[in-house]
């Protein structure tokens, strides 16, 4: 059989997650691990954005996403709330997190003090990635997407070097390859699974954890009480 042109071949192992599947995760009832505005309902065409309600930041997933708006109005009001790439990219488990004016030592973190509108792209490690300082929806798309191609360009390469690796019998390799591939599996699932697989093959297995449940953005920020 004819091989796949390379383009058809990482198609297949990028299929994300569909909004479907997000969706129906909505009715677990679970409880939500941060707050966060709109309805809650990824059906309805809202982002499930979540609030930074503390002073340390977490980089649970592979990709955050932080908006730095300039005020809780300017979210409220933002076409952001409602992109539908930024929707797509939460199904992929990308973390998207608002950071409040309020929140000083975070944007200060981030390296954002006096920046305010901006938009950061940061890895699992906390490295800051990509920045928008022209914070509409077009340009934070455009960020994101461009991550999101890079992040499934550098799949393609471990995958492809993980099984030549194995070819060669360079097994250590291999399965180093395979775990980056395995640990960022949310991103693309499909190639997840082979690399378990091939883990598997190798002697080494890796077991697969749910993921957190979704946050509940009907929620509003936490606010701090006021001093006296």
């Amino acid at each position: 059989m004819r091989a796949l042109p390379r383009i058809a071949f990482a198609m297949l192992l990028l299929l994300p997650l569909s909004t479907t599947t997000y969706a129906q995760s909505r009715g677990r009832g679970d409880q939500p691990r941060r707050s966060g505005p709109g309805t809650g309902n990824p059906d309805e065409g809202h982002v499930p954005w979540k609030f930074v309600s503390g002073d340390v930041l977490q980089q649970q997933q592979p990709i955050t996403l932080y908006w730095l708006p300039a005020s809780l109005k300017e979210a409220e009001q933002s076409r952001l709330m409602l992109s539908r790439p930024l929707l797509m990219a939460a199904g992929r488990c990308v973390d998207l997190e608002i950071v409040l004016p309020e929140r000083v030592a975070v944007i200060e973190k981030l390296g954002a003090t006096g920046k305010l509108p901006t938009a950061l792209v940061v890895d699992r490690k906390g490295n800051v990635t990509r920045r928008a300082d022209n914070v509409n929806v077009d340009a934070v798309e455009r960020m994101l997407a461009q991550e999101l191609s890079d992040r499934d360009e550098a799949m393609y390469v471990q995958l492809r070097d993980a099984n030549r690796n194995v070819t060669a019998g360079n097994n250590a390799a291999a399965i180093a390859l395979y775990k980056m591939i395995w640990d960022d599996r949310c991103l693309f699932p499909l190639a997840g699974r082979d690399a378990q697989r091939a883990l598997k093959a190798l002697g080494v297995t890796v077991d697969d954890t749910p993921p957190p449940p979704p946050p509940d953005p009907n929620l509003k920020p936490a606010t701090s009480p006021a001093s006296p």
